[in-house]
């Protein structure tokens, strides 16, 4: 049987003090790199969520007084509670769309609900801004039993009814 030999080689190693620095700031560099991904992609906890959600509509949001004023008659004839909640599934309780100027806003200055009794209606004179005559308005209404929007009224609609709400644009002022 046949003998190898084996030769030794000197292997070249690294100098080993270099070589653990550049291996010890790669390793720096991968968890810097991983802790920034983490906490830029955390979501933000509830009560963070929150706070920030509730200071931006309070900067965001139209006041009363401020922007625009609310009045109310006719209390007798109509719980306001139960005004508050048609007005506001006939979504006259988004003063931001309101009080917007803009094509697809509101553009409205003045707002007037009257209340027919008989039909258990709401009837609406809506005044957009810029109107010249108290015959420039637009009508709408809303169905107390259907919780529906009426279309199609006539100016006659309001007539005899009395004003149970009132709203007005102060901005336009």
């Amino acid at each position: 049987m046949k003998k190898f030999h084996f030769k030794q080689r000197a292997i070249n190693k690294p100098n080993l003090p270099y070589f653990r620095l550049i291996i010890a700031v790669i390793i720096l560099i991968i968890v810097i790199a991983l802790l920034l991904f983490v906490f830029h992609n955390k979501q933000p906890s509830r009560s963070h969520l929150k706070t920030s959600q509730s200071s931006s509509q309070v900067t965001n949001q139209p006041s009363e007084g401020k922007d625009y004023t609310i009045q109310y008659s006719n209390s007798t004839l109509f719980k306001r509670s139960t005004l508050n909640t048609a007005l506001k599934k006939a979504d006259l309780f988004d003063f931001s769309y309101l009080l917007n100027t803009s094509d697809d806003g509101g553009n409205d200055t003045k707002i007037l609900v009257y209340y027919n009794q008989t039909d258990q209606t709401l009837i609406f004179k809506f005044y957009q801004n810029g109107y010249q005559s108290d015959n420039d308005y637009q009508i709408g209404g809303y169905d107390l039993q259907k919780q529906t929007g009426i279309h199609g009224l006539q100016p006659s609609a309001f007539n005899g009814q009395p004003l149970v709400y009132t709203w007005e644009n102060l901005q336009t002022k």
